[in-house]
């Protein structure tokens, strides 16, 4: 842990009464490379403190690059002449203590993060580059991170703990045909490297380009695709602050059906499955939350402000301040049961359609209808009679969450671990979506 703890209390002192500190220590470590030739190796260093005070019905927030005492000052002056600015607050509800009703659970840390060899990196570069078929050319970057993070305030609160993340995203070119592999672990020795060049083989197999379809037909979502499907429906519907406002299409619906009864999805920060981590930004711990059982809402993610939606307990789940994705409390750790069905018993039950490797640019045009709008990207294919025929040309979607997930016919029995900048890690199979909600341009 590179955050030395009496820095921190030194820094709530000078801040004073109220105060709450997220701080995040990050030390990255990156390989970068473009037409199979590395083109960048570096390091990256940085702190970041995000303090905020809470004082007689005010709030102001800043940040730093330091715990410097002298820059803590300069910040606490600043905060403090902004407090006086602000009218008299009106009188709050008190919001539930920060819960610590359990210790911070423990997640190991891996040594092969902490050594950060760059001889191991380049050797996975290699392992991928040589392992593709000659005229593919190979693009991406190796990543590893050491996250050290403290959240502490004025009351006692001390949580610490120390993070390890690698991930390789390998993109593959051949012949005017793309494929991707992104894979990550807590534990840099845990990454099937060896299976990525097998993986964008197969997926850049040498099929025809066909004619862009149009209208409705089923749509099979690898693993890839399905996370940012689940995610973005996550972030969108299942915060506490949405539903308790109406802002949130299941709002008012705890205990209804609003999903296929396929999908049953839980947030978990401590399953392994994951990428764990042990407690939020206001320093709750993380707590395993059913959202979705056999398509009937069960839960939200909820933070302090919320916590009355959630037994009176937080779920785990603030946000920082500032943070670019909202303020709202969101799913952070999302798992999506497995169902029973093999790739190729799903591709046999899409039938005639389309097959989507990874969904890219999603964006939220409309909340509460759950709209989205989003491109297809690397390997997509369409399907005839169960078998893949041919390269499809990247769409463009305009959906509705809600009509997709409730349109789950089939989900496989391999899930893959994801991320995404708005989540930490993201546990999903493949889907099988009806005809009808995905309507082709």
């Amino acid at each position: 842990m590179s955050i030395q703890e009496t820095q921190v209390r030194q820094a709530l002192e000078i801040l004073g009464a109220g105060t709450r500190l997220d701080i995040l220590g990050e030390n990255a470590d990156l390989l970068r490379y473009a037409e199979s030739e590395i083109t960048a190796q570096h390091s990256e260093r940085r702190l970041r403190v995000r303090a905020r005070i809470d004082r007689d019905g005010r709030s102001v927030a800043g940040s730093l690059e330091t715990l410097d005492a002298d820059a803590v000052r300069g910040l606490a002056d600043r905060l403090n002449a902004a407090l006086a600015e602000l009218p008299a607050g009106a009188e709050q509800e008190t919001a539930p203590a920060v819960d610590q009703s359990g210790p911070t659970p423990e997640i190991a840390v891996a040594e092969s993060v902490l050594e950060s060899d760059p001889a191991v990196r380049h050797r996975w570069f290699a392992t991928v580059r040589d392992g593709l078929e000659a005229g593919a050319k190979l693009g991406g970057a190796i990543r590893y991170d050491v996250l050290d993070r403290v959240v502490a305030d004025s009351t006692g609160v001390f949580r610490a703990e120390t993070l390890t993340k690698a991930s390789i995203q390998a993109i593959a070119r051949q012949d005017g045909r793309s494929a991707s592999v992104k894979l990550m672990h807590r534990d840099a020795d845990r990454i099937p490297v060896d299976e990525i060049p097998g993986r964008l083989r197969s997926a850049l197999r040498p099929l025809p380009m066909v004619d862009a379809r149009r209208g409705t037909c089923r749509v099979l979502l690898k693993p890839q695709a399905a996370n940012a499907l689940i995610a973005t429906y996550g972030y969108a519907v299942l915060g506490a602050n949405a539903y308790a406002t109406g802002r949130s299409a299941v709002s008012g619906r705890l205990g209804e059906r609003v999903a296929s009864e396929l999908v049953s999805l839980v947030d978990d920060g401590c399953d392994p499955d994951g990428l764990p981590s042990g407690f939020d930004a206001e320093g709750n711990v993380r707590r395993r939350t059913p959202l979705l059982a056999d398509g009937v809402l069960v839960g939200v993610v909820s933070d302090r402000r919320r916590a009355g939606l959630t037994g009176g307990v937080p779920t785990g789940h603030a946000v920082p301040d500032g943070w670019r994705f909202g303020g709202d409390p969101v799913p952070s750790h999302l798992l999506l049961d497995a169902g029973t069905s093999t790739d190729d018993e799903l591709l046999a039950d899409c039938g005639s359609g389309l097959v989507v490797n990874r969904l890219d640019y999603l964006r939220v045009l409309h909340p509460k209808e759950t709209l989205v709008t989003g491109t297809t990207r690397d390997a997509t294919y369409w399907a005839e009679d169960g078998e893949l025929v041919g390269w499809h040309p990247q769409v463009r979607f305009t959906f509705r969450l809600a009509d997709v997930m409730d349109a789950v016919i089939g989900v496989g029995a391999a899930r893959e671990r994801c991320d995404q900048t708005f989540m930490e890690s993201v546990v999903v199979p493949s889907l099988l979506i009806e005809a009808g909600p995905l309507v082709l341009p």
